[in-house]
């Protein structure tokens, strides 16, 4: 069972709020790995040496992978069975979040304003107060059950390419152009 998350490492993005709930749901579920993908890019290091330390200081080396910035997205889609989205600031381009949701994985989001919109328009998207994790390690437990994880994922996904693709992106910017257009010809 693989919990997964993409992002840049630093902590408005709330990589540590997942570290905590799994380092306590791990005592219970000795089948799990995290997987946070990404490194700090505008920050220092401090962010990502923290999260190590609490890696090592809990005997997890073997489950918490960190690998870096990768760029093979598909392939790291496709080795999660959960895609969890913690931030907990404003985060309006949230795109390996739109990219999990494509791909088909079950998704879990912090219930931060930013992050709301697209609640509202994806059904059986999971929602968390990132600052309780309780709250977390429900979502861990509820997607430990294959089924459940592969009913979500594809409802997810059904909606998110209905929603998000590039067609439906570009359609709506042309018909956006085209009004503008046509209503500036009658002025």
């Amino acid at each position: 069972y693989v919990i997964g998350h993409i992002g840049r490492l630093t902590p408005w993005k709330g990589q540590e709020k997942i570290l905590d709930a799994f380092i306590a749901y791990a005592k219970i579920n000795r089948n799990d790995y995290l997987l946070l993908i990404g490194s700090p890019m505008f920050d220092s290091d401090k962010y990502y040496k923290k999260l190590k330390y609490k890696i090592s200081k809990n005997f997890l080396e073997d489950r918490i992978i960190l690998p870096g910035y990768r760029s093979d997205l598909n392939a790291i889609y496709s080795s999660m069975d959960l895609y969890i989205f913690p931030s907990l600031e404003k985060d309006t381009s949230p795109l390996s979040l739109l990219g999990a949701m494509v791909f088909g994985l079950p998704v879990a989001i912090s219930s931060i304003p930013s992050l709301r919109e697209i609640s509202d328009l994806i059904s059986g998207l999971e929602s968390f107060d990132p600052n309780q994790e309780s709250q977390i390690h429900k979502i861990f437990l509820k997607f430990e059950n294959q089924t459940d994880r592969k009913r979500t994922g594809e409802i997810i996904q059904k909606q998110a390419i209905k929603k998000f693709s590039t067609h439906r992106y570009t359609g709506d910017v042309l018909d956006f152009i085209e009004n503008s257009f046509n209503n500036r010809s009658i002025n």
